[in-house]
């Protein structure tokens, strides 16, 4: 099953050193651990070896998205306060800090320069796990092989995580005892610090006893005193809804009541430095359909939490929902090609008995990719007296799950499918959107967008797990009707 999109992207070396180094604050660390990480994939693609200080990049490098930065509020001062905790506890004398890629390696430098401040002395590489995402192997040539045995002091893992296989980590673990190095000598720096037992990979479930964790939670930062934690899905019971959720792939979201009388205030995590900035202009672009946006503080969007309930499906709130969709048509265009292929892979395996998608690639890659609203569900609406509001709107464009930046056709797709509209009422709603977007071929494209909006629905739950088995039966009984 394929739920996941490609978030790596090439780019010119030299210019996006340029970028990095014109930063300030932790955003350059982040973009310099970026150009740091496409480098060392580049110059190493199949083994990692030690690159030393002074490494000429090659011209071109591709980078990927660091996704605890962008989605998961992994504040940088969390792994600071794990490696003060981890000085004051240990006492190390030399720490070699080894960080997993990506992220790993903006990570892992902000965990040497504080052991380095600590007066410790240490040394750091990055290295990248590779092989099955549920049982990577880590793969190092003998001068670093040579360099770790020789190394006299503790080892010091990094990086986010772990997900749910907890087999990068593991993989780091396995070399570096191969190496004759005892367990005991290396700790580990993770974001959180479950207990394994649920880890798909069984190497990982042994291997996560064998080691100190230094993880600091991120409400030690106290950013939200007495504030009610919305995360993991934790909003839908304040809205009365009985949904499924996927804990892990849902923002940090903490309600602050406030002052009496005043509207409630939700702060929800946006993303750091770049990320962050992105989605409060999207929200000042949406202002009008959405509950509203206030500031951006440590990568937090405020918002005023506003009451409501989902919206009956009437004529009045279709041609709502297909202005607004036509509206981030226009507001949000991506300035790229829409990519064909990806969908059409994502259509042949999620589906049953996949048709030819081949027929459809003329009128799709006529359209044009835009960053959409991607979250189309019903509980995503709010009805108030004063009219409709789009919840949830800033940022599932541009998460690591299908579809990215894609034609408006998915959204119209998606509406359709999550509302259960008739042929009557889909009609109606097409129309209104065409006229409103001036899309006039959006219905020779619907018919592909349907197939891949129900193929990636499927893929995801069965990602999810046995836990949705409904929605999972739900999405399949739909997609076979299509391609019956």
């Amino acid at each position: 099953m394929i739920a996941y999109r490609e978030q790596r992207r090439r780019v010119r070396a030299s210019e996006f050193l340029r970028q990095a180094e014109a930063a300030r604050g932790f955003e350059r660390q982040m973009l310099l651990g970026q150009f740091e990480a496409g480098v060392a994939d580049a110059l190493c693609p199949d083994c990692d070896r030690d690159l030393g200080d002074h490494v000429e990049p090659p011209e071109e490098i591709e980078i990927s998205v660091p996704e605890g930065f962008a989605y998961y509020a992994l504040d940088p001062e969390l792994y600071e306060r794990a490696a003060a905790r981890f000085v004051k506890a240990e006492r190390p004398q030399r720490v070699a800090v080894i960080g997993i890629r990506a992220i790993g390696t903006t990570l892992s430098a902000i965990v040497a320069r504080r052991l380095r401040e600590s007066g410790c002395a240490v040394a750091r590489w990055t290295v990248r796990p590779r092989g099955h995402p549920w049982n990577r192997e880590l793969r190092i040539d003998q001068a670093l092989a040579q360099a770790w045995r020789a190394w006299p002091g503790l080892f010091a893992v990094v990086d986010e995580g772990p997900g749910l296989s907890g087999s990068s980590f593991a993989a780091v673990s396995a070399c570096l005892e191969s190496l004759g190095i005892a367990p005991e000598r290396v700790v580990l720096f993770p974001s959180w610090t479950p207990d394994g037992s649920a880890f798909i990979s069984a190497p990982a479930r042994a291997r996560w006893l064998l080691h100190r964790k230094y993880c600091i939670p991120f409400e030690d930062l106290g950013l939200f005193g007495g504030a009610c934690d919305l995360g993991a899905g934790k909003w839908r019971a304040l809205r009365g809804l009985d949904l499924p959720v996927q804990p892990q792939h849902e923002r940090r979201k903490y309600l602050s009541r406030g002052r009496e009388g005043a509207l409630p205030t939700l702060y929800k995590f946006a993303g750091y430095a770049n990320f962050g900035r992105a989605a409060l202009a999207r929200a000042e672009a949406l202002r009008g359909w959405i509950p509203g946006c206030g500031e951006l503080d440590r990568g937090f969007i405020s918002m005023p939490w506003v009451s409501g309930r989902p919206p009956k499906v009437n004529a009045q709130f279709l041609d709502h929902a297909a202005r607004y969709l036509a509206h981030v048509s226009h507001e949000f265009p991506a300035h790229e090609p829409v990519r064909f292929e990806p969908l059409a892979e994502l259509i042949a395996v999620n589906s049953p008995r996949a048709p030819d998608a081949a027929r459809w690639r003329g009128a799709v890659e006529d359209g044009h990719a835009v960053h959409l609203d991607a979250r189309m569900f019903p509980h995503e609406w709010i009805e108030t007296p004063a009219g409709y509001l789009k919840a949830d709107a800033l940022d599932h464009h541009d998460d690591h799950f299908f579809p990215g930046p894609q034609d408006p056709a998915w959204d119209v797709a998606g509406t359709i499918v999550e509302f259960a509209l008739d042929a009557a009422a889909e009609n109606h709603f097409v129309e209104v959107y065409r006229r409103a977007s001036a899309d006039r071929a959006i219905r020779a494209r619907l018919p592909f967008y349907r197939l891949a909006y129900l193929a990636f629905r499927v893929g995801y739950w069965n990602l999810a797990g046995e836990r949705f088995a409904r929605e999972r039966a739900r999405y399949e009984a739909l997609l076979e009707a299509v391609l019956s």
